[in-house]
Parts: C-alpha cells; structure tokens; sequence
C-alpha cells in the first residue's frame, strides 16, 4: 500500500498558485472597499440631513449639521476637511454653527481612512422653517486611486441631492 498525502512540490505549487491570485485580487478588493465607503458616507449624510431637517421643523429649534473632527464640536471657520460630522439642536438659534455647553448632541458619525470629506461650507443649519440656513457641498473622496467621488449637496430649501462622480465643469475638491 502506498503512502497517502501530498509531496512537498505538491503544496508550494498550490501556494504559489494562492499567492499569485491574492497578489491580483488585492488592489481590486482595496477599491472596492473603498469605493463603499465613500457611497455609505454619503448616504448616511443624506440620511443625517433629512433628519435634521424633519427635527428642526417639527421640533421648532434649529438643527446644525457640522463637520467635525472629534465628535464633540465643529470644524473651525474655514476648515473644510474632517473625519465625521454631528447633529446637534442649536438652542440658542446663534446664526455662528457653534455647539454650546449644553446643546445636546443627536448624532455622530465618524469614518475611517481611506474615506475623506470634503466641503464648501463646514455646516449647514436647518431652521424651524421649510429652509437651510445656508448650502453647502459635501464631497465624498478616497485616497485610493479610480474611486469615483460622490457628493452630497444641499439647496437654499434644505433638500439634499446625491451626485456620483466629478462635477461638470468644475474641479473636484477631492485630491486636493
């Protein structure tokens, strides 16, 4: 009876054979992932305003949607780039997206790398009216080459809209 099992040939062929295939699946794994968490940052930002927007105005208490780079208060004026935004009531109705002491904090949402975003405005402010305080462009980028950008942006009346890809005519804020 014949010994049964592989030879030692045998098992690096079927290795090498695996480490070939890993070498070319990786960089289309790491776009794919990358390219998801750009689409799920700018759904949940689409989500984040419309609920923003349903609390201002049923509530009766402006609603700030803010970038944010700790979770806890806004980008300062100016600074366009963060890793995650938050949703608090502005009870004070102050026109400057500043979260006080004391103004709860309704949500938070932080991404990890490869994911950045980008914007015109670091905050839009939603009033106890059927109106933004402002608009604004959130741009949804990768550091991972050949994913296609998304962004968020949002009308005078508040309403979000989704744009998948670069801007016609204008340059994309991703990459910069």
């Amino acid at each position: 009876m014949a010994p049964r099992g592989y030879t030692i040939w045998e098992l690096a062929t079927v290795i090498a054979v695996a480490a070939i295939l890993v070498a070319i699946a990786t960089p289309d794994f790491t776009r794919m992932r990358a390219s998801m968490g750009v689409a799920t940052g700018a759904d949940r930002l689409m989500g984040t305003l419309h609920y923003a927007r349903s609390r201002a105005i049923l509530g009766g208490i402006p609603t700030v949607v803010c970038l944010s780079p700790d979770g806890e208060r806004c980008v300062a004026r100016g600074a366009a780039r963060a890793r995650g935004w938050i949703v608090f009531e502005n009870s004070r109705s102050e026109f400057t997206p500043v979260r006080d002491p004391g103004e709860p904090i309704l949500r938070e949402h932080h991404f990890d790398r490869p994911t950045e975003v980008h914007a015109s405005r670091g905050a839009v402010t939603y009033w106890p009216t059927a109106r933004a305080g402002m608009t604004s462009t959130f741009e949804f980028c990768s550091t991972v080459s050949g994913v296609q950008p998304h962004a968020v942006i949002v009308s005078q009346t508040g309403r979000p809209r989704l744009r998948i890809g670069t801007p016609r005519g204008a340059a994309s804020r991703c990459g910069t």
